[in-house]
């Protein structure tokens, strides 16, 4: 295997990436959260065979208006699809698509706006628990975690990735981010859960091949977009 396809180089490429992007100026984070939205609406959008995939940054642009705007413009654009379809199903796809590709991700846009550095953390934090249940899993891995949803992940994994992801969070907030990591990992590893249901229930691997063994970019940025508002909360309350 070529050095730079390998998991390696692509992934460490796809970080250094998102700590340019996230310290870029306000303007510049704007429009990589769009082009982002569109990526992952297309990759989900192609995976349910839904047309519609620019649904997801016209609703993340309605939420970084206001976040009900946003809400409010994921179940109108829903309510147009079901009703030209008359199919209730082509309304839950349209609802998925606005909300996890589209609305999720202006938790980003607000960590930035509340402190570049807090996103930077917050990479950080994801990075962690993804590389070491990944290499812990891979050295140790022995019992399953979840079978049905994702095979390959282990209790191991998740062990290894839970300590780092902890360790990182001490180190940014002491004692505290001790307490937070229960919250973040669980959230992460739910955040990682929920699109592998939707994989596994559509029957694919991954959602895209375009960042090799990593998948799309929606099996790469799934745990960073769960736990986003979840630390947002964290540090506001």
């Amino acid at each position: 295997m070529l050095y730079y396809k390998s998991r390696e180089f692509i992934g460490f490429f796809i970080g250094l990436l998102s700590v340019l992007v996230a310290l870029s100026p306000s303007p510049i984070f704007y429009i990589a959260l769009l082009t982002l939205s569109s990526l992952i609406g297309y990759e989900v959008s192609r995976a349910i065979a839904f047309r519609f995939f620019f649904f997801a940054p016209l609703t993340l642009f309605f939420s970084s208006i206001s976040l009900e705007l946003g809400l409010l413009c994921a179940l109108l654009l829903s309510l147009y699809v079901g009703w030209k379809s008359w199919l209730f199903e082509d309304f839950l796809k349209a609802l998925l698509v606005c909300i996890y590709a589209g609305l999720l991700l202006v938790f980003l846009l607000q960590l930035k706006e509340l402190e570049s550095y807090s996103l930077l953390k917050l990479l950080f934090f994801v990075w962690a628990v993804d590389v070491f249940s990944y290499y812990t899993g891979k050295k140790f891995g022995k019992h399953p975690l979840a079978l049905r949803l994702s095979p390959k992940k282990t209790w191991e994994g998740l062990i290894g990735g839970a300590l780092a992801g902890a360790l990182v969070l001490i180190l940014f907030y002491g004692l505290k981010g001790l307490i937070w990591s229960v919250f973040m990992v669980a959230t992460a590893l739910l955040g990682d859960l929920f699109k592998s249901y939707i994989k596994r229930t559509l029957g694919i691997k991954d959602f895209s091949h375009i960042l090799g063994e990593h998948g799309g970019f929606t099996d790469r940025f799934d745990s960073l977009i769960f736990t986003a508002p979840l630390y947002l909360f964290l540090l506001k309350f």
